[in-house]
């Protein structure tokens, strides 16, 4: 039986997937109902933008219930946006999810450096809780947050023995 302790990070990624273009319109229309800035007011006006970045979806069934945008990376560096259906705000960053894209981030895609830029107190303290720390002051109007490999809390981190298994010794 496969488990998240015995589970490479290929298989880790598994709830997540890479996003076709056509859940693209799903994704818009999440990011418009939750008022993500800087929206444009069309789909085909966001298609551009798609394109360039990394799209991953956690399905539900068929449905999409929340996306992640990872912005076109810049010497190892990327924006990280996430948006979710109301029904999940707060429930789907599982620590299996986390893990999952923790390992995307810095296993699949190679990053060495993931930034946030959460918007609302809610959405600051969710982060926290994930494991990002400041790299601007907190009450600054949109503070930005960062992760790195090792900043990866133990309980999310991938290793070549699996996540958090203990070595012998």
């Amino acid at each position: 039986m496969i488990t998240m302790k015995n589970m490479d990070a290929a298989q880790v990624t598994a709830p997540l997937c890479v996003l076709a273009p056509c859940q693209w319109p799903e994704l818009y229309r999440m990011m418009v109902a939750q008022k993500f800035p800087a929206v444009p007011p069309r789909f085909e006006e966001a298609v551009p933008s798609f394109k360039k970045a990394r799209l991953y979806g956690l399905l539900e069934g068929s449905e999409l219930v929340a996306g992640f945008v990872f912005g076109l990376p810049e010497d190892g560096v990327a924006f990280l946006d996430v948006v979710c259906m109301p029904r999940m705000q707060g429930r789907w960053a599982t620590p299996g999810v986390l893990r999952a894209l923790y390992a995307l981030a810095f296993e699949t895609l190679g990053l060495r450096c993931v930034w946030v830029q959460p918007h609302g107190r809610k959405a600051l303290k969710a982060c926290l809780q994930a494991g990002f720390v400041a790299s601007t002051p907190l009450d600054a109007g949109e503070p930005v947050l960062v992760m790195t490999p090792h900043g990866v809390p133990r309980r999310y981190r991938i290793t070549e023995m699996g996540k958090g298994e203990k070595r012998d010794g």
